[in-house]
């Protein structure tokens, strides 16, 4: 069982309606020195993928991934290179360099640093949601950006919210990424799929204890395949964002007030 772990911020002073993801820097400290003493070897992404493909992941592993880019991602990478290793940022690009986000100067440095550098496409839309002209842009423009800000190939995706179906995997690796990441909240494993591999999300509440039984190999394992609670609530999704991007109806014509005499 191998465990990838999915952080978004490390702060102590959390963006408005992001407090449940952000892990405080001390909680962050804590979880760098076990992961230091667990005795798991960590790798990129890319490089775990390439194991999976190979048929041989040693059991040892650990993953460490960062979703969206925020700012504060770059002290707590630099802070893992110092210390613990490979570590696998996944950007959205249409937010590089606004308030609160990583600059692309900032993407220079961490690939300098051994940082994999991955795409979480261009806009974070629910990918599974979009039309198929939409869900190709969104993903061929993220990894055009990220090859031309850090000059550097991009080989790893991760879906915004997690959100996937075959339709998107399939375009994933059509534009040219050979892994992407799901969330799954599961430990990955040697059958894992290289194009939705199982992350488990670090969160403001996952307790020390939490943490330390992921890192044994304690928790589910990724199923082989999707959950029919996963496609009952893709459903409800798309349902609902097909009536949110519906125009309204046309409005009713005014009502006529016919005046005695009027000839009209």
């Amino acid at each position: 069982m191998i465990p990838v772990l999915l952080y978004h911020a490390v702060s102590d002073h959390p963006r408005p309606g992001l407090g449940r993801w952000t892990v405080s820097t001390d909680a962050f400290d804590r979880h760098c020195h076990f992961i230091a003493e667990c005795g798991r070897t960590p790798m990129t992404v890319s490089q775990y993928a390439g194991a999976l493909r190979a048929g041989s992941p040693s059991e040892d592993t650990i993953v460490i991934t960062f979703d969206d880019g925020y700012a504060d991602t770059f002290a707590a990478c630099r802070r893992l290179a110092a210390g613990i290793g490979a570590a696998t940022v996944y950007v959205t690009t249409s937010w590089i360099g606004q308030p609160g986000m990583l600059r692309e100067q900032d993407l220079i440095v961490l690939a300098a640093l051994g940082v994999e550098i991955g795409a979480h496409s261009h806009t974070h839309r629910r990918l599974d949601e979009l039309a198929g002209p939409d869900l190709e842009n969104d993903i061929v423009t993220s990894r055009r950006h990220l090859t031309g800000r850090t000059g550097a190939p991009v080989a790893s995706f991760a879906y915004p919210h997690g959100n996937y179906d075959r339709r998107t995997r399939a375009a994933v690796a059509e534009a040219g990424f050979n892994s992407a990441c799901a969330v799954r909240n599961a430990l990955s494993h040697a059958a894992d799929d290289t194009l939705a591999i199982a992350r488990l999300t670090v969160a403001a509440s996952t307790s020390d204890a939490r943490l330390r039984s992921w890192l044994d190999g304690d928790g589910p394992p990724a199923p082989g395949g999707e959950l029919l609670r996963t496609r009952a609530w893709r459903s409800a999704r798309r349902i609902r964002a097909r009536v949110l991007q519906s125009p309204p109806p046309p409005a009713p014509a005014p009502a006529v007030v016919r005046v005695a005499g009027d000839p009209r």
